[in-house]
């Protein structure tokens, strides 16, 4: 049972790969046959039909177009035309390929081979037009941005002068009344009067010191008061001599 297994998988497996190559055989992409139209008795207009035989079987079918503008402006056509392993009676490598265009036929013939075939057309005594190319725009090479324009600096002495304010003086009724306004750095004026001077007491105002004295001179008296109460008790405990005793009575009272 299994050598006959065995050989079954095998057949089955050389079946699978000639049918493979077989299909990679049978495919063959076709000849492009395409170029330029020129005509002696003129421009050749669009849309007209474009035909390719190979023998007398019909291969491939197209159509002419324009290219270009104005003065450039030029028929081309392009026709794919099938391979023998596409289409049977068709191209095979080296198989003359003729091209008509509409009810006339081409001059030359095509030879087929897979890919692009390129093929101008010419009716009458005429030189081939060749197809225009067209170049790419250059690419355009960004702009930084711009940094602005520098300010212009005036001349000297053309400048506008800023007219300088007098600083006023401390209000009536307020510490340091009648002395000029201090003015702080970077010119902000302040009407509280500098501190220094009330400490140094010029005379503007109740002086600090004198507070501080009067506050201490108080603390110092209320602390001797509480002290000389103090010991006035505890001289009451020690000296018993300033206590009058009685003796006690026949009837223990």
């Amino acid at each position: 049972m299994r050598p006959f297994f065995r050989a079954a998988v095998l057949a089955a497996a050389c079946t699978g790969a000639l049918m493979a190559g077989t299909a990679i055989a049978q495919y063959q992409p076709p000849s492009t046959v395409f170029g330029s139209i020129t005509d002696q008795a003129g421009p050749v207009a669009a849309g007209i039909p474009v035909t390719a035989y190979i023998g007398e079987q019909l291969c491939g079918t197209g159509k002419t177009e324009y290219t270009g503008d104005g003065p450039a402006r030029v028929t081309v056509y392009a026709v794919n035309v099938s391979s023998r392993e596409d289409k049977p009676g068709c191209g095979v490598d080296g198989a003359a390929v003729v091209i008509k265009v509409g009810d006339r036929t081409a001059g030359h013939e095509a030879t087929w081979r897979a890919g692009p075939v390129r093929l101008d057309i010419t009716f009458g005594n005429v030189t081939p037009v060749p197809i225009p190319t067209f170049t790419p725009a250059p690419t355009r090479t960004p702009t930084p941005p711009g940094t602005g324009t520098p300010a212009t600096t005036p001349a000297s002495g053309t400048g506008t002068a800023v007219p300088t304010e007098v600083a006023g003086t401390i209000p009536a009724g307020s510490p340091g009344a009648g002395s000029p306004i201090p003015t702080l750095k970077g010119g902000v004026s302040s009407s509280r009067p500098d501190s220094s001077r009330q400490l140094a007491g010029d005379g503007d105002g109740f002086p600090l010191w004198a507070v501080v004295i009067i506050v201490l001179g108080g603390i110092a008296v209320i602390g001797g008061g509480v002290g000389y109460a103090m010991s006035r008790g505890r001289h009451d405990v020690d000296d018993p001599g300033t206590h009058t005793f009685e003796p006690p009575t026949d009837d223990g009272v």
